[in-house]
């Protein structure tokens, strides 16, 4: 817990993107401190440790005794506070999710060295760092921003120009402090007078320590010009991480682009020609050397000051370099892999074996973070492009996993494709009605085997398209967690023992033929939809009101969630455990998933309406409230 302290006499607003050791610098300047004397006022380092270091690990998130008690001394909300770390991209950007998220925990700092986050550096915009002429920045400089700390942030279209990845005079990155140095907040923090917009890496070649000092905030040229296809691919990236797409998707989309790079670095200069030609030369003069020191695996040296050079999933320092990969990589992926024209395939023959090691986390990533399409794609062209000797040798296909192929896990069934339905229209849980209608006809007291409510659907995606097991779980919204896990969730049928007919086959085509007789839905688009969605102050006000005199105590707030989960559920044939109510970022970030666990358990005695039923009265109308949101979303449809 931080030692109380009493808020400062003066603070400043943050600016717009601003991020925690850019606020610090501005404020250190206008209070005439140092970072390590700003630090230690702030709570951010023990004020009785006078060599402690500002840990990296705040740019993250700060857990929240440390959060609540920095905005209180700065005179800022904890909203704002919080605003000035990474933590609300988690859910959206791979390398922060890694970087925090630990399964069945709460959010903390775990992985600082990513090499998609730029933990102990930052590009910067001189432009940007000069301020925007206002008296408040004309003072104390402009924004060091949270984005500039993400690796696929590679331009300011605010100025139109790539960012800078190091000072000029002493040619190190910005923020880093020294080469190889561990991984900090503030560098320098003890040098006194700094302005925020003055390189702070320490010069240790004259005999003695000093501070770089250079002005980063200068008219320093870039190295290339941006082009008009790189400042739209920048703006793509960066609607992924702040748009109304779902959060699964965008992770999955960066997901697909760091498996891309991986590929287009390994196999360069195969798909050099995908690169724009503004910045093909600092590719070259990037990529080069790796490729003459031939493909035999060797350590991956990992810093804390910047990725491995030498490890083809970390992209390169230089945000030029940085740019056309992923402009690359994004025209690579948008290639129909099956055309005459695609480069994947030819990519994928100049591979080296997936057992080297600079690969790093790239085939972890696509197996468990990459979209099923990606993963699909891949796989078929070394099934169907590829020679079955080099396949033996070695390629990264995702068949070549003993437990996978054992398993039969990957195995596509195709078996209802002449039936017509579409797998968007499979809920992703299915009705009571629907399993007693195909597997229960003389009984009804399996209704609630989850197991079976859960697996059923993904067969029959398999079933009725090309996708295997895990793909057509992914198509529905299943977290990975749930089908790769040692502690499966989501495993397929053992139709002998799970089935009261032992046949498969008959189940899902009894299934299908259902499916066929209900009103056409679009599952997947109205969890797409409603991806944020809980019941608002309004509608919760109204639903209490219709609690009969006498019956109990008014709803609290839990219940109030559970019914979010309850409404949601029922519009979108999904699993109550996968409600935006119980998951980041609506779900507190101080709760775990097992804590979920008490509303879990009501909201299956809700759907069950065994005698007692629980709160009967509330279960009407929230079943109510949700024919009253599928008759808008068809309306609007």
């Amino acid at each position: 817990m931080p030692a109380a302290q009493a808020p400062l006499p003066r603070s400043l607003e943050p600016l717009p993107d601003e991020s925690l050791p850019g606020f610090l610098l501005r404020l250190t300047h206008r209070l005439d401190l140092t970072s390590h004397q700003l630090a230690r006022r702030v709570t951010l380092i023990p004020p009785d440790d006078p060599h402690a270091r500002v840990s990296a690990a705040h740019l993250l998130m700060m857990q929240p005794a440390r959060l609540h008690a920095f905005a209180e001394v700065t005179r800022m909300t904890t909203a704002d506070a919080d605003a000035l770390t990474l933590r609300s991209y988690a859910d959206r950007y791979p390398a922060l999710a890694q970087a925090l998220v630990r399964p069945g925990s709460i959010p903390r700092p775990r992985r600082l060295s990513q090499p998609w986050l730029l933990m102990n550096l930052s590009r910067y915009c001189p432009a940007c760092l000069a301020g925007d002429g206002t008296p408040i920045q004309a003072a104390h400089g402009g924004p060091w921003k949270r984005q500039w700390r993400l690796a696929v942030t590679f331009a300011c279209l605010d100025h139109w120009t790539f960012l800078r990845s190091e000072c000029p005079r002493c040619r190190l990155p910005a923020l880093s402090g020294r080469s190889a140095s561990p991984l900090a907040l503030l560098p320098a923090a003890n040098a006194p007078r700094l302005h925020p917009a003055q390189c702070r890496n320490w010069l240790d070649g004259s005999g003695r320590r000093e501070v770089c000092g250079h002005r980063l905030d200068g008219a320093e040229p870039a190295a290339a010009a941006l082009t008009p296809e790189l400042a739209d691919l920048q703006t793509v990236l960066l609607d992924l991480l702040g748009s109304d797409e779902p959060a699964e998707l965008a992770s999955q989309r960066f997901a697909d682009l760091q498996v891309a790079i991986s590929l287009i670095q390994a196999g360069w200069p195969v798909a050099a020609e995908l690169a724009p030609a503004a910045t093909r030369a600092i590719l070259e003069a990037h990529l080069t050397p790796q490729q003459q020191d031939g493909h035999d695996p060797g350590p991956a040296v990992e810093s804390a000051g910047s990725p491995p050079a030498a490890v083809w999933s970390a992209p390169p320092g230089d945000s030029i370099a940085t740019a056309g990969l992923l402009f690359a990589a994004y025209h690579l992926l948008a290639q129909d892999s099956s055309g005459p024209r695609s480069a994947l395939p030819q990519l994928l023959r100049n591979l080296p074996t997936r057992d080297d090691i600079r690969w790093g986390r790239t085939w972890h990533m696509l197996a468990h973070q990459a979209s099923p399409s990606l993963r699909r794609r891949i796989d078929q062209v070394y099934r169907h492009r590829l020679s079955a000797d080099w396949i033996r040798q070695g390629a990264p296909t995702l068949r070549a996993s003993k437990a996978n192929t054992t398993q039969k896990v990957f195995a596509s069934t195709n078996t209802l494709t002449d039936l017509g339905i579409a797998p968007e229209h499979i809920p992703q849980c299915l009705p009571g009605s629907w399993l007693l209608a195909t597997t229960l006809k003389d009984s009804e007291r399996d209704l609630t085997s989850y197991r079976l409510r859960r697996v059923l659907p993904v067969h029959l995606v398999q079933a009725i398209s090309e996708m295997n097991f895990l793909e057509a779980a992914a198509f529905l919204g299943i977290p990975t967690s749930w089908t790769t896990q040692s502690r499966l969730r989501i495993k397929p049928l053992d139709p002998r023992r799970d089935l009261k007919n032992g046949d498969l086959p008959a189940t899902l085509r009894l299934l299908a033929q259902h499916v066929l007789g209900q009103e056409k839905v679009d599952y997947r688009a109205r969890r797409m939809q409603f991806s944020r969605w809980s019941i608002d102050d309004m509608t919760w006000d109204e639903l209490c009101r219709q609690r009969p005199p006498g019956r109990g105590r008014k709803p609290n707030e839990h219940t109030r969630e559970c019914a979010s989960a309850f409404v949601w559920s029922y519009f979108t044939g999904s699993e109550f455990a996968l409600a935006p109510v119980f998951q980041p970022p609506m779900r507190p970030h101080d709760r775990t998933l097992s804590l979920d666990m008490p509303h879990l358990t009501k909201l299956r005695r809700w759907e069950s309406k065994e005698p007692p039923v629980p709160a009967s009265w509330l279960c009407t109308a929230l079943e109510e409230h949700a024919r009253q949101v599928i008759a808008t979303i068809s309306h609007a449809s």
